[in-house]
């Protein structure tokens, strides 16, 4: 009976696909041990540096080495087995040598081809150097396209780091000149922003209806956090890949030759569609930022919600007010959440030099500006001394401070009151020190969304040079005069990241 089939044909790329585990094999032979006699999983150690190296590439960091990986590796591999650091290192550089020997750039593999009845060799590249530190005399490595290729067949990778790996196989398209299969690649990106699209459509709705108290909330921001981040660094790789677009078209532009001519149109069609792409990519990352003031809002309304829900008037307040005999000043601090907040009305003498009216409502818009105006500069009169005055509180607070990683306020406080600097029976140096404790930790630079707070602090803040001031309560009740007690507070500085 004849057969129709050939069993050997594309016998050359099977083969290279068992020689990509090839390493691996490699690493399970060599019996390495630790202090206790346990045998070290070495294809497990190959396997998972490689993954530190495609989590390091998704990431876009570059100055990546053995060290790195080995610090990164060695509290994983430390909770398993009994091994030193320097052994941890030497393990991961013997994973190196294996993906990439020392002396040359590929692994080669000879195989015969039934297909050709050749002796043939198959090379890859797992790893390749990126650049060499000569002042430190350190290399960097990334993952290469075979180790890329070995960590897909190992999982396939979808949901977040998609089209993160989409973008590098369509880097590695271009570069090799595969237009057709760029464009192919494109699509699935395109693919991936909707199902983005999809999956924060969905995470819209979860914020609204299942934010419910602050835990939950902190949850959604964790998450909403990490995709903005990774919306980021996909954006700047799309930024990137115009960028390598452009420079190839511009070298391509000044050809005749019919192939070229065919090649820059297609370029044409990759930078168009890959720019359509990117425009609802952008679309993604500013959706994701609108989200996360959803997430706020939804906080907010849910736990106002369930304060009303939950609050009884008649038992709240009536009940509290009837049952239990109190004092006048006590029903007073009951009920004033409830009423109305006083109004006065005020006249100011400037409107005596406006311009006359026989208007009556005229009037009441002169008066009204003339009002505001005065106002406002009483507001930055009074600012502009308090800002003073807190200046001068931070540099008596600094003085005595210098040359102490942490300090009091108790041990301030009993400076202060020996050597007579300044006066600590003023209403203003209190406000000091909890407008401080609100606002901290406080830093030259510090941003806050409370305009006159910031304002207030703005000549104290100066001071901190290049440190952060962390501010943090302790349950002390400090006796500071006989007017004045307040909770001691612990000073102490922090570099600023």
């Amino acid at each position: 009976m004849e057969w129709n089939f050939n069993i050997t044909a594309d016998v050359k790329e099977r083969m290279r696909r068992i020689f990509l585990f090839e390493p691996l094999h490699e690493l399970s032979a060599k019996r390495q041990i630790d202090e206790d006699e346990q045998e070290i999983d070495m294809r497990m150690l190959g396997l998972l540096t490689l993954l530190y190296f495609f989590e390091m590439k998704l990431m876009r960091e570059t100055k990546i080495g053995i060290d790195e990986a080995a610090n990164y590796l060695r509290p994983l591999i430390q909770t398993r087995y009994n091994v030193s650091d320097e052994r941890v290192s030497e393990l991961v550089f013997l994973v190196k040598n294996t993906f990439r020997p020392a002396k040359g750039y590929y692994k080669t593999y000879s195989f015969l081809n039934w297909e050709t009845n050749l002796t043939e060799e198959i090379s890859f590249s797992f790893l390749k150097t990126d650049f060499f530190d000569a002042k430190e005399n350190r290399q960097y490595y990334q993952l290469d396209d075979d180790g890329l290729e070995l960590i897909f067949a190992t999982k396939e990778y979808f949901q977040e780091f998609q089209l993160s790996i989409h973008q590098l196989m369509l880097r590695k398209l271009l570069e090799k000149g595969e237009l057709q299969g760029a464009l192919r690649q494109i699509n699935e990106m395109r693919m991936d922003v909707e199902q983005l699209h999809e999956r924060m459509e969905k995470l819209s709705y979860e914020i609204k209806r299942n934010i419910i108290n602050m835990e939950t909330q902190k949850r959604f921001m964790e998450v909403l956090q990490d995709r903005n981040l990774r919306l980021q660094r996909e954006n700047t790789e799309f930024e990137e890949l115009h960028q390598f677009i452009m420079e190839t078209k511009k070298a391509s532009e000044s050809t005749t030759n019919e192939e070229d001519i065919r090649a820059f149109r297609m370029l044409m069609q990759i930078d168009e569609a890959l720019m359509s792409v990117h425009e609802q990519h952008r679309a993604l990352l500013t959706h994701s930022l609108k989200l996360k003031q959803e997430a706020l809002e939804a906080a907010e309304q849910s736990l106002y919600s369930i304060g009303i829900d939950n609050f009884n008037f008649d038992k709240e307040i009536v009940s509290e007010i009837v049952s239990t005999p109190l004092p006048l000043e006590s029903m007073k601090g009951i009920l004033a959440p409830f009423l109305k907040i006083g109004h006065v009305k005020t006249w100011s003498l400037l409107s005596i030099f406006g311009a006359q009216s026989w208007s009556e409502e005229e009037q009441r818009a002169e008066l009204a500006r003339y009002e505001e105006i005065v106002s406002e500069e009483k507001r930055e009169q009074y600012a502009k001394q308090v800002r003073a005055l807190y200046g001068a509180y931070m540099k008596q607070m600094l003085t005595f401070a210098e040359g102490r990683e942490s300090w009091m306020l108790s041990e301030w406080l009993d400076h202060l009151k020996q050597h007579e600097t300044l006066s600590v029976d003023e209403r203003y140096f209190y406000d000091f020190l909890m407008l401080c404790h609100q606002r901290a930790p406080l830093q030259k630079d510090a941003q806050t969304n409370d305009e006159q707070s910031m304002h207030l602090l703005a000549e104290a803040s100066q001071l901190l040079g290049e440190r952060q001031l962390v501010i943090e309560e302790l349950p002390e009740i400090l006796s500071a005069t006989s007017r004045f007690t307040i909770q001691n507070l612990q000073f102490n500085w922090r570099e600023v990241m």
